[in-house]
């Protein structure tokens, strides 16, 4: 188990929500996007809402992840065309379900092409973010690498990798100075919670907890109040006001948070007893 009371937020008064109502949306700090030039993001899979989000916020380079994405159908090849195709000819005697199904992934495929538009500095990279570099994996080193001439607190993170944040994590420190903010999303807490309370610590020396949101698609860890998924945002001590506390809100927030599943009732959060 970990100390919980490590996840409690301080207090500040320009959170804003990012992405979609539900699941694949997250609160954080307008100071941070307000200072970011690019942002990297790790894990999209079939939802790019925050990063189609952050974008709106601030005119930003964004530089996206994802090896999965690049396995979905409406990603494999020709099935923009095959989609077209049948939708408009009408081919099989498509039922509702199928037509949907075939409509969706156009509109997927669609959008993602409008949105991930080099021309427009957004670059989606078919790869997971790990500890080194491969066919399926490239590392921080190497990003940064690529980027250049980085300027001190100008890179916002989003990571939700399944998982993978606990090995990736730590290989950020080095760069700690560039980074704004971070939202992350935390998973296996039940099995996970000595490397997650690791985490926590080595994030305090540079950042506060902005924001902890429970992820209700997930269960509560055995005999407790706290979800085995947590979805934290971040925001370096440089940016937080001088004269900074801890939160006293309840959380969910009324009018920033809302369920990841909306069929489930949101998690109470108690950061003390």
């Amino acid at each position: 188990m970990f100390d919980f009371s490590k996840c409690r937020p301080v207090e500040l008064d320009d959170l804003v929500r990012v992405g979609n109502d539900f699941d694949g949306g997250y609160v954080i700090p307008m100071r941070a996007t307000d200072k970011t030039k690019i942002l990297l993001s790790f894990g999209v899979n079939n939802d790019w809402t925050f990063e189609e989000g952050f974008s709106k916020l601030k005119d930003v380079k964004i530089y996206s992840y994802d090896y999965s994405t690049k396995l979905l159908p409406f990603m494999k090849r020709n099935s923009f065309e095959i989609c077209a195709a049948i939708l408009l000819k009408g081919l099989l005697g498509l039922n509702k379900r199928w037509f949907l199904y075939y409509l969706n992934m156009l509109r997927s495929r669609i959008g993602f092409n409008k949105f991930f538009d080099p021309k427009n500095g957004r670059r989606f990279i078919p790869k997971f973010i790990g500890i080194h570099d491969d066919e399926k994996n490239t590392c921080f080193k190497t990003i940064f690498e690529e980027l250049g001439e980085v300027e001190d607190l100008s890179v916002f993170i989003k990571m939700d990798i399944e998982g993978g944040e606990y090995l990736c994590l730590p290989c950020l420190a080095p760069y700690w100075d560039k980074i704004n903010g971070l939202v992350i999303e935390f998973h296996d807490l039940k099995e996970s919670g000595v490397k997650f309370e690791e985490l926590l610590d080595a994030l305090s020396s540079r950042f506060y907890v902005a924001h902890t949101h429970g992820n209700n698609h997930s269960e509560l860890i055995y005999k407790t109040e706290i979800p085995s998924v947590l979805e934290m945002s971040f925001i370096n001590k440089k940016l937080a006001p001088k004269d900074i506390k801890l939160c006293d809100k309840e959380h969910p927030i009324k009018g920033l948070d809302a369920p990841c599943n909306k069929f489930r009732e949101d998690y109470a959060l108690k950061f003390t007893e």
